[in-house]
């Protein structure tokens, strides 16, 4: 019989990247995770936001969002940011009851991991940790301090499970942590909100007969690779007109901009700084495919909100997409490599290959939808619970 969220085990979840008045989309797709596993297992979210020195500190804040009550308490930025994190966290703790939680989840191993091994020992509580970043792959990793690396280890070690987005993802923990085994790993996908992102319908679709490109991203152009995009509009541009391609994002637009002005494609390329997500469900309805330029990734949310809207995704083969983007959903094309990623473009705008919008959000559904998401993480809290269970009667 399935539980309801009052009858089943009560979560911690500590976040290192979340939203806040700081960063208004930092980590969105961890609240996205939280949000999913809440509709099944009660809790509480805690983030310790470091404010900037240029920023006035924000009020600390706590909402009751469903099922999960969420708490931002912000501190003043400071190097190395683990140790305000830490404090920050373990004060929140002193006015809870130690016995509140029955698991520990935390979402990216830094910087709050530290604070999450010192009350998973403190309380006695298992610890399981989802993982989205990409600096454990093997040409991010010279980036990562040792003591930073030291610190994440650490605390990948002391989890019960870990939770990478992605098999590819999972690959790179294991080698970064060491792991003879790959026992405690278990792929989890982010989620998307279907109900948000679905397709357009017959009566409110978009008349333009021009082919309707989107690119949604951080705008960080060393990892996702804007202006190399930008480019290959331009090849795609010598070759048609018939196109449109909105840039949107929530870095920095300027540069970009610059780039699209200098080389004179304002008439099919439009950039946008951050938007609401209402407004990207909105511009995934009425765009006809999404298009990714990456240099790496794990699997960015906007793929299968991508296909939850009924659209398919030209992306490159980078990081963990083709564990999930087949050629029934897109197609993949080699980093960096402009001219074939233009003849892409040209080829998807002459109507080959074709894709079904019918087919690509029943598999968006079925994998990413708040409900496939929340089955796949209360199977993972039961494996804990009965590794937990194993454990003690060992002892007896």
């Amino acid at each position: 019989m399935t539980q309801t969220p009052d009858e089943s085990p009560r979560v911690l979840h500590l976040a290192s990247w979340y939203p806040s008045a700081v960063h208004g989309t930092l980590g969105n797709f961890v609240r996205r995770h939280v949000e999913a596993i809440s509709t099944l297992h009660r809790g509480e979210i805690w983030y310790a936001a470091p404010t900037p020195a240029d920023q006035a500190r924000p009020e600390n804040s706590q909402e009751l969002r469903g099922n999960f009550l969420e708490r931002i308490t912000y501190f003043r930025a400071q190097k190395p940011v683990v140790t305000g994190t830490t404090r920050t966290l373990l004060h929140m703790a002193e006015q809870v009851d130690e016995q509140s939680f029955d698991f520990i989840h935390l979402h990216v191993a830094y910087p709050a991991g530290k604070a999450a091994r010192i009350l998973s020992k403190r309380w006695g509580v298992p610890l399981v940790i989802t993982e989205h970043w990409t600096a454990y792959h093997d040409e991010q990793r010279h980036r990562i301090p040792f003591w930073r690396k030291w610190s994440m280890r650490t605390t990948l070690q002391q989890a019960l499970v870990i939770c990478p987005v992605s098999h590819d993802l999972a690959k790179s923990i294991r080698s970064f942590a060491s792991m003879e085994k790959d026992d405690c790993l278990c792929v989890v996908p982010n989620v998307v909100d279907t109900a948000l992102f679905h397709p357009q319908t017959s009566d409110t679709a978009a008349t333009s007969s021009d082919f309707q490109w989107l690119h949604i991203s951080s705008l960080d152009d060393e990892q996702k690779n804007i202006s190399g995009l930008i480019r290959s509009i331009q090849l795609a541009r010598n070759q048609s007109d018939q196109f449109h391609v909105q840039i949107v994002g929530d870095g920095n637009p300027e540069p970009h901009q610059k780039l699209v002005d200098a080389l004179g494609l304002q008439d099919c390329i439009t950039v946008h700084g951050e938007i609401a997500l209402d407004e990207v469900a909105e511009k995934m309805r009425n765009a006809d495919a999404l298009v990714l330029f990456s240099r790496y990734e794990n699997f960015p949310c906007v793929i299968p909100e991508a296909w939850a809207s009924g659209i398919p995704v030209l992306s490159t083969d980078v990081g963990g997409i083709r564990e999930y983007l087949s050629t029934l959903r897109g197609e993949l094309i080699e980093s960096e490599n402009e001219p074939a990623l233009a003849e892409a473009m040209c080829r998807w705008m002459e109507g080959n290959p074709s894709f079904s919008s019918a087919e690509l959000r029943s598999h968006a559904v079925s994998h990413f939808s708040v409900e496939a998401v929340a089955i796949a993480y209360g199977k993972v809290y039961s494996q804990v619970l009965h590794s937990v269970a194993t454990s003690k009667t060992a002892l007896r």
